[in-house]
């Protein structure tokens, strides 16, 4: 049987999410039609044994990659190398996805042939497993089920979690997702769109992303200790919108200008969480560098943390500190 979605699931030290995961997958309808290629990211516990187990269990939907640790970006790029399934998506190790979900979305792909398709994803609090804010990447007055030219999209926000694309066109794209580094989920959702020619919205949800563990990336204190990393895939996807940005401001341009202004907005909202005469060097020598890079993004989104950002340059950021410590004691600390 042809597969109709490939899902890319990358595990480091996943033993105790891994099953919950695939068990939202093959306990489907569909799950022939999947392919679940279960990368194993040189994990140290038993996530191995456990890919294995269910590999055995359905050899003809679950594939696994042993490979040395490199990163989510590389189990990316391994999982785009071997994917024959007309689409393609990512699914966390700790997340899993929605059964009906799921069912719906794949019975969709088979009659369709949208470049990028995009649906709703769901928030699930990590200490009750309930589920909390349902986050559509597209606005109210999106058209639902409507194949669309990319050149009319907008107010879109690309997320992981939201996004399904044509196999083949991650393909065209090539293993190009930075390796030994997190958060390129941003890089993920950006570089591909040079090549997407059309889109689809469906509005049910698909992915159910755990929110609140300590493990996670976005977690705070994970956040501010891999800042180098969060500002190299920043200053990555900043360079690429330099890159795809033509005089005449297409859709495309319009979706990776504003993923991007979010994310110069959290690499801020890094500096501001961390103490302020550790993060004032910090913080100024990447706004210099933004200014002259990329002067659209350099604006930023609306809000209140951009006029005080603003505020500051035009201080020279000699009041940072003092005006880091009064945030702080007055709870307006940027949340991350």
């Amino acid at each position: 049987m042809d597969k109709i979605l490939t899902i890319s699931v990358a595990a480091y030290n996943a033993e105790n999410d891994l099953r919950r995961c695939l068990d939202s997958m093959v306990e489907t309808i569909v799950a022939e039609k999947l392919e679940i290629i279960v990368v194993n990211d040189g994990s140290k516990d038993n996530t191995l044994l456990v890919a294995k187990e269910y590999e055995a269990k359905f050899p003809d939907i679950i594939r696994v990659i042993d490979k040395e640790n490199g990163g989510h970006g590389s189990t990316i790029n391994a999982s785009i190398k071997i994917a024959t399934g007309k689409y393609y998506k990512i699914v966390d190790s700790d997340d899993w996805v929605d059964k009906k979900g799921i069912e719906s979305l794949v019975k969709k792909l088979e009659n369709i042939d949208a470049d990028l398709v995009l649906n709703p994803y769901q928030d699930i609090d990590a200490k009750t497993l309930k589920q909390k804010n349902l986050i559509n990447p597209y606005s109210d007055n999106a058209q639902i089920g409507v194949v669309q030219s990319i050149n009319n999209i907008d107010d879109i926000v690309i997320y992981m979690h939201s996004t399904t694309f044509k196999t083949q066109l991650l393909k065209q794209m090539g293993p190009i997702i930075d390796e030994h580094c997190f958060y390129v989920d941003m890089e993920y959702t950006l570089f591909p769109l040079k090549y997407v020619q059309n889109y689809i919205c469906f509005d049910f949800p698909v992915y159910q992303y755990l929110l609140g563990t300590a493990t996670q990336s976005m977690n705070k204190n994970n956040l501010i200790k891999r800042r180098e990393q969060h500002l190299k895939v920043t200053k990555r996807i900043i360079q690429y919108y330099e890159e795809i940005k033509t005089d005449s401001e297409s859709g495309i341009q319009k979706i990776v200008l504003r993923r991007v202004r979010l994310a110069l907005l959290n690499q801020y909202k890094i500096y501001f969480n961390m103490n302020s005469y550790e993060s004032r060097k910090e913080i100024k020598k990447f706004d210099e560098w933004a200014k002259v890079v990329s002067r659209e993004t350099y604006e930023g989104p609306e809000g209140r943390l951009m006029k005080i950002i603003k505020f500051n340059r035009q201080t020279s950021f000699i009041f940072y500190p003092l005006i880091n410590r009064l945030m702080k004691v007055l709870k307006l600390e940027p949340v991350l």
